[in-house]
């Protein structure tokens, strides 16, 4: 039997008829894993990592000495950040597949800890990502002028992302402490967060110039990349501009950029039904086929993105050892 379809707008109304103390799974997979395309996909990403790397041990952690997959396979690597993402939302953290999807993470983080001892082991970085991502939606939509989300959604997004603290380990198993006491305290703990005074450093500039000029150059023709600069620019915290040490667009084109896509989502929440299926439901019933397909086109675009990234930049930052040591480099990092 083909599934029954949906009432148009369908998401608001089962909100609103759960619990959040008892059905935060339920209502966080309805507010976040429906809607997702590979464009709002990518743009999610773009405006979310850089601010996971703006410090010191952040950043060397990722960029490496090379740039790491953030450079050498850009593309591949938004897949599997918005493939694990996408499973965390959808699932939730009761789930096995959840708790296998996160242990994967935890056993990366422990294989760069050799490498890298120490950079792994600051509590505060878990809880800020887990944190920044339970509130995400809620300050972009008010940096957007729409409403923030709904109580409930509040509420539901406070109690998933606390349960997710606990699947998460630092260097050495020690498990995560410290997750605010409220809905306020993750906002709090953001800002504080965020507000601090940072440096910066050479390679976070580059892991944020790498995801910037990736958007941009994937969905925008290259007459056009400064748009797709523009978008996500406009949208990132000053703040992790600042510590990025990367100028935002002049103020008009961020009044821009924020009126349109406020504009656009007003009228498509207005116009448009609500999706049918997740976007994780959809990806998960590719074909074998289409999975060879799109990663063939994953690793082309990764194969051109590459040397471009680096022909804009190497020249840059006199005196950077890794500005200077980026070469044109023609084939994915494995």
């Amino acid at each position: 039997m083909a599934p029954r379809k949906k009432p148009y707008h369908w998401i608001a109304k089962e909100i609103e008829s759960l619990d959040p103390n008892t059905d935060y799974e339920k209502i966080f997979r309805l507010s976040a894993s429906y809607g997702g395309n590979d464009f709002i996909n990518n743009l999610v990403y773009t405006l979310i990592f850089p601010n996971f790397v703006v410090t010191e041990h952040g950043a060397r952690a990722v960029w490496r000495e090379d740039g790491g997959k953030v450079l050498g396979a850009a593309t591949a690597r938004v897949e599997q950040t918005e493939t694990y993402n996408a499973t965390w939302w959808y699932y939730g953290p009761s789930d096995p597949r959840t708790q296998k999807s996160v242990e994967e993470i935890n056993k990366m983080h422990t294989h760069w800890a050799k490498q890298y001892p120490g950079d792994f082991s600051h509590n505060e970085d878990y809880i800020y990502t887990l944190a920044f991502s339970a509130i995400f939606m809620h300050r972009l939509r008010l940096r957007l002028g729409l409403s923030g989300v709904s109580e409930k959604v509040q509420i539901a997004s406070y109690i998933f992302m606390g349960e997710m603290v606990k699947l998460f380990y630092s260097e050495g198993g020690v498990p995560l402490h410290g997750w605010p006491e409220s809905w306020d305290g993750l906002i709090t703990y953001c800002e504080e967060f965020e507000n601090r005074s940072r440096e910066g450093t050479e390679q976070g500039h580059l892991i944020a110039s790498t995801i910037y000029d990736h958007f941009a150059f994937r969905w925008f023709p290259p007459q056009l990349h400064w748009v797709g600069r523009a978008i996500p620019t406009s949208l990132a915290l000053p703040t992790t501009l600042r510590a990025h040490r990367i100028d935002p667009p002049n103020h008009l084109c961020r009044v821009l950029v924020v009126f349109f896509l406020g504009c656009f989502i007003w009228l498509a929440e207005i116009l448009l039904p609500d999706p049918q299926t997740a976007f994780l439901a959809d990806y998960e019933q590719m074909s074998k086929g289409e999975q060879i397909e799109r990663k063939k086109e994953h690793r082309q675009i990764d194969g051109a993105f590459s040397p471009y990234f680096a022909t804009r930049h190497q020249n840059q930052w006199s005196g950077c050892p890794y500005h200077a040591g980026l070469k044109l480099r023609s084939k994915v990092v494995e």
